[in-house]
């Protein structure tokens, strides 16, 4: 059941009638042409979430694609609520909004927050700081090979990374150990040094990066044998300040 919010729902029937208001001015062209991104991001969200991919592509979706996911379903609430939008359908209205929005969220994020958009956890011990990435977010299902979609991830730990100076920049991949202890470890070193290589090119100092496979060592869930949404396999990426 959806609870709606009276007072922005109200705003979003004004938001409405406003564009309505204004079919013969610049903000139609501009409208229409955010109908068209919008919607077709919306599809892109939707078709990822009818092929049950939704996870993969909502990590890699811009905050512009939610949003005018989000804002078509509110959109469409609206336009059945008004007897008549004038020049755009609800839904499209919607879209509008929420892409706005979204663009909006994207623009003024902070790079912590749109990691963790993106399924990683991050802690701050003292003068540690900790990115935790589940393996299958980044890789295909148990390879080294860093998926496409995990690019746009791997580019934000960069921007992070580089926010801070004389950090010391440790990666550390992890499996269970469910199988051949020789083969956890060699799956685990290849995935660590594959984050290093993407963060160098990226534009990490390769003189404060150090990679290294655990295998599978420090478990932290109940062993299974599945690789997607098994916390075992895990990147773990520490940045620490160098002493001077």
């Amino acid at each position: 059941m959806f609870v709606i919010n009276l007072r922005l729902l109200m705003l979003l029937i004004s938001c409405c009638f406003f564009l309505s208001s204004c079919a013969s001015s610049d903000v139609t062209r501009h409208a229409a042409a955010g109908v068209d991104t919008g919607v077709q991001n919306g599809k892109n969200l939707v078709e990822a979430m009818s092929s049950g991919d939704i996870a993969e592509t909502y990590q890699n979706a811009s905050q512009t694609s939610k949003g005018a996911l989000l804002g078509g379903v509110t959109g469409a609430v609206a336009g059945a609520l008004s007897s008549s939008v004038g020049v755009l359908p609800g839904t499209a209205v919607g879209v509008i909004l929420g892409a706005t929005y979204g663009a909006y969220v994207d623009a003024n994020a902070s790079i912590e927050d749109q990691l963790k958009n993106r399924g990683a956890t991050i802690v701050v011990l003292g003068d540690q700081i900790l990115i935790v990435l589940p393996s299958d977010r980044l890789f295909n299902p148990v390879t080294a090979d860093i998926k496409p979609q995990a690019y746009s991830t791997l580019e934000l730990v960069t921007n992070y990374i580089n926010q801070y100076t004389k950090m010391l920049v440790k990666i550390a991949a992890y499996t269970n150990d469910m199988g051949p202890k020789e083969v956890d470890l060699a799956l685990s070193r290849q995935q660590a040094q594959a984050v290093s290589k993407f963060l160098m090119a990226a534009g990490v100092d390769a003189r404060v990066l150090y990679a290294a496979g655990y295998g599978g060592t420090n478990l932290v869930d109940k062993n299974e044998l599945d690789w997607k949404g098994n916390d075992n396999y895990r990147i773990e990426i520490t940045l620490e300040k160098l002493l001077v």
